[in-house]
């Protein structure tokens, strides 16, 4: 039989603010030893998956397949353009690449909520990432219960914002991806035809899928006119003069779609990231290293364009 795994059995965890959390459930059921983050001792059961999420506490990543759709009079910026916002709608109890169910039902979102960013690949070294926020966070029961987000993209200061919007309404990008906390979840098997389902979980974290790490989604949206490659340009030119390494001239710029500080550096130049992905985490990973890496993503785009 399929057990739920519930906190209120097992010892409760602190973090840095001295507020309990009911994370007993990252404890193995056969072992009553406490929890700890700071010694890293959870149970077999999920920590190896644990990682800090953006407010230090332990938990899990996974992605939800999305259906982009536009927002139905959504009104429109004070440029009398129409605003920048996509309407989410969440697989419902969809398998993850850890034959893993996520319930909509389950989710909270009250933390969430409060800071309602959407990140690039929950990165949270740099405003850079930033590349809009939620205006809505709800679940809906129709057709199915799913969680719904209204996003507004942060195209008017941010030309990372405007390659994001571009790839997700022109579906070249169709998954979001989720930080939370476990809090119950139920076992399964092969009959289940899962391996866990998560039927209580709390939100803390939703991002885009790494943009860098979807290059051909990249190059895709450049051919189809859904990036545009000035866009791509000016990002480039950003990050080169944000980290040190400063863009050609305007004059230059005519000549040529890569800037000359960048154009002729070996890959070894440009240092790759850590193999810890815990962005949020301070000092897992320099912000030097995560542009440096977007910048190597983005001229080798714009040199096969």
């Amino acid at each position: 039989m399929n057990t739920i795994q519930t906190p209120h059995s097992r010892n409760t965890v602190q973090n840095s603010h001295s507020k309990q959390h009911d994370l007993g459930t990252l404890c193995p059921s056969s072992s009553a030893s406490a929890v700890s983050t700071q010694s890293g001792a959870v149970g077999a059961e999920l920590s190896n998956r644990l990682i800090p999420l953006c407010d230090g506490r332990p938990g899990l990543r996974t992605a939800l397949p999305i259906e982009a759709l536009p927002t139905p009079a959504n009104g429109d910026s004070p440029s009398g353009t129409p605003l920048p916002v996509i309407d989410f709608i969440s697989s419902s109890a969809s398998l993850d690449r850890y034959d893993e169910v996520i319930c909509p039902e389950g989710w909270r979102l009250e933390n969430y909520r409060r800071n309602p960013v959407f990140q690039n690949a929950h990165q949270y070294g740099d405003i850079l990432f930033t590349l809009g926020k939620a205006l809505i966070t709800e679940i809906r029961n129709l057709p199915t219960p799913h969680l719904f987000q209204r996003i507004e993209f942060a195209v008017d200061v941010n030309p990372f914002a405007r390659i994001a919007y571009g790839l997700y309404k022109s579906k070249f990008l169709n998954a979001v991806s989720v930080g939370f906390i476990p809090i119950r979840w139920e076992n399964g098997g092969v009959e289940a035809g899962y391996q866990r389902k998560y039927v209580e979980q709390e939100l803390l974290e939703v991002s885009a899928v790494g943009i860098p790490a979807n290059p051909e989604a990249l190059q895709l949206g450049l051919q189809a006119g859904a990036v545009a490659k000035a866009d791509l340009q000016t990002l480039l030119e950003f990050i080169l003069e944000k980290t040190g390494r400063r863009a050609q001239t305007s004059a230059e710029s005519t000549q040529s779609p890569v800037p000359s500080s960048i154009q002729h550096l070996p890959s070894s130049s440009f240092p790759a990231a850590a193999t810890n992905t815990n962005a949020c985490a301070p000092g897992v990973r320099r912000n030097g290293a995560q542009l440096l890496e977007l910048a190597r993503a983005l001229r080798d785009i714009l040199r096969r364009s």
